[in-house]
């Protein structure tokens, strides 16, 4: 599994990444292949092997879905791609170190140099952390002042940055709370609480700007809202379900996924005694939303970002755990205003659990 890069606060990526004119034609040209797979772009020497944002943006230019890949192999693709449109203008950026192929684009213009991004973030006296992983530069800044969740802990509002080195798709700003008391962070993965930016320049000084005047105050004041009633409102059997389901689907070891559902099951009060049924399956789904369990929405929340704050290795690249909080924070609880929550949140929810060193 590949890791989010730390790149600490002097950390910069930037001389890595090179931009690279190539068409459909060049790209049979230079495959690396054999019989059952395709090893990658023999460029200069160096073969780049192909990430999966390279095979998404490859058929977003030629106007595929990217479930063609499930019926298709990636060089039946390509070869069709270069029939069709032998001579389409694309760009596609190289990892230099990771021998990896980024995303494809349009080849127009000029691209804002990433050594430009990583400027502007790192001059930003709000900067708190740096990441890179699968194309993207990622940020946290901070943007208010902490404020106290009843029952729960302090949190800030921070933003996250994140903008793709390769120029394959638009950066944007989220919303993201970090807990006070045991330095969990959460982004908040949804439409209400995220901000695409157009970057009008490549100089970087429009992207300046745009950082620097990023406020969204209705936005942080929903998500203050919504993480206080989190605090006070009682989860459903609906909610533990979706956070058990998305932790089948984003952890990769069986062992880990076993553990971290027992966990969660004491969590929330063990919803099968409790309902006595075998499996939460066996409730029906309208009943699911009726039914609370023993914990809040808080622990929910404070649980899937402890799990992808402390816990990161356990999950796989391709893990939507991180929309989890998001998703629950901008629509309505469940049993909001039914069953009021009193109890109070925990600094840490995994603690003592030994989790199996391998990720698969």
């Amino acid at each position: 599994m590949k890791m989010k890069e730390k790149l600490g606060l002097d950390g910069r990526v930037g001389d890595r990444f090179e931009p690279m004119p190539i068409t459909p034609r060049q790209m049979v040209e230079v495959l690396d292949s054999d019989e059952s797979k395709i090893n990658g772009l023999a460029i200069d020497g160096t073969t780049y092997k192909p990430s999966t944002r390279f095979y998404k943006t490859l058929a977003d230019e030629l106007g595929i879905p990217f479930g063609v890949f499930g019926f298709f192999t990636p060089q039946e693709v390509m070869v069709r791609a270069a029939e069709k449109e032998p001579d389409l203008p694309l760009r596609v950026t190289l990892d230099t170190e990771n021998n990896e192929l980024l995303g494809l684009t349009q080849n127009k213009g000029l691209p804002m140099p990433v050594q430009y991004i990583e400027n502007v973030l790192h001059d930003d006296r709000r900067l708190r952390e740096v990441e890179y992983g699968e194309g993207m530069l990622s940020a946290m800044l901070d943007l208010d002042e902490p404020w106290d969740v009843p029952n729960d802990s302090a949190y800030h509002v921070h933003v996250r940055c994140r903008v793709p080195v390769d120029g394959a798709g638009m950066p944007d700003m989220s919303l993201a709370t970090w807990r006070q008391v045991c330095s969990n962070g959460a982004v908040a993965e949804a439409p209400l609480f995220r901000t695409k930016m157009e970057i009008r320049d490549n100089s970087g000084e429009h992207f300046r700007r745009l950082l620097e005047s990023f406020s969204n105050p209705s936005g942080v004041e929903m998500l203050q809202s919504r993480m206080s009633e989190a605090a006070g409102t009682k989860a459903s059997v609906g909610e533990v379900m979706l956070l058990e389901g998305l932790i089948k689907r984003s952890v990769a070891n069986t062992r880990n996924q076993m553990l971290l559902r027992e966990r969660l099951d004491e969590i929330a009060g063990n919803p099968c005694v409790r309902y006595g049924v075998t499996d939460l399956a066996n409730i029906g789904q309208k009943k699911r939303q009726l039914l609370p369990v023993g914990c809040s929405v808080a622990d929910l929340l404070n649980f899937a970002s402890e799990l992808t704050t402390h816990h990161a290795g356990l999950l796989k690249p391709d893990s939507t755990l991180h929309s989890f909080s998001g998703t629950l924070l901008s629509k309505g609880f469940d049993l909001e205003d039914l069953y009021p929550n009193a109890r109070r949140a925990s600094a840490f929810y995994l603690k003592g659990v030994d989790f199996s060193k391998e990720a698969a």
